[in-house]
């Protein structure tokens, strides 16, 4: 019979620990010859991060791919709205480029990344607008401008951030000024060719992110502010 060394509670011989207060059981008479010798081969299964990482993407891109067949399918036999299809074909296409593909990159490259993604972006809405029966005028002067202050404010943010090691308040400040701007942009585009989603949209975004920016100014003032919520957050 053994107990406890701590708080003296009867222990069971296969015990490993008292079930009381979790103190680890000591028996220095026990027979050695009785444990089970390890095995000289690993049990626990390794697998690389990258065969992790390339295994998701693969299952993923097979499951984005069935959607895609299914409506091309069925838009081959249901042709009354022309190729609707194609809204869903194209926009799995640029999730799956913007998302999925870095998966399959040994090695991350922003720029490489950037440049690849702002093409996408591009044929995506040379695509789109057709289908919608838009104006070639409405790509060339509303959606480009747009898309290039967008992909602009990311190269940007990228050569900013990549110089050194930023702290998580002005990493939010710089990403606040960047909406902020492609919102302004927007907004004067969109007042200047009178678009009307675009003037409202673009006002309540540039509304908002300016709270955003105020948030992160603050936080990065305040010491104390910035330590509570990396403590809460794990920030």
């Amino acid at each position: 019979m053994s107990y406890c060394v701590k708080c003296g509670v009867e222990l069971d011989d296969s015990a490993k620990k008292c079930p009381l207060c979790d103190t680890a059981v000591y028996m220095p008479n026990a027979d050695m010859n009785t444990q089970t010798p390890e095995s000289p081969f690993s049990q626990k299964k390794m697998i690389p991060k990258d065969a992790k990482k390339e295994f998701a993407a693969s299952v993923i891109t097979v499951l984005l791919a069935i959607p895609m067949i299914v409506c091309g399918i069925v838009n081959l036999f249901y042709r009354r709205d022309g190729f609707w299809s194609a809204y869903v074909i194209t926009s799995v296409l640029l999730f799956w480029i913007i998302v999925i593909l870095p998966f399959y990159l040994k090695k991350i490259r922003p720029y490489l990344m950037w440049l690849i993604d702002t093409a996408a972006v591009l044929a995506y809405v040379y695509v789109f607008f057709p289908l919608r029966k838009e104006d070639a005028d409405y790509y060339l002067t509303v959606a480009l401008p747009i898309i290039a202050a967008v992909s602009v404010c990311i190269l940007v943010f990228i050569i900013w951030a990549r110089k050194k090691e930023r702290h998580w308040s002005t990493i939010i400040i710089h990403i606040a000024l960047d909406i902020a701007l492609i919102s302004a942009v927007t907004c004067i585009i969109s007042f200047y060719y009178s678009v009307e989603w675009g003037k409202i949209t673009s006002i309540i975004v540039f509304l908002s992110v300016l709270s955003l920016m105020g948030f992160g100014i603050y936080c990065n003032r305040s010491k104390k502010v910035r330590a509570w919520l990396e403590k809460k957050f794990f920030i």
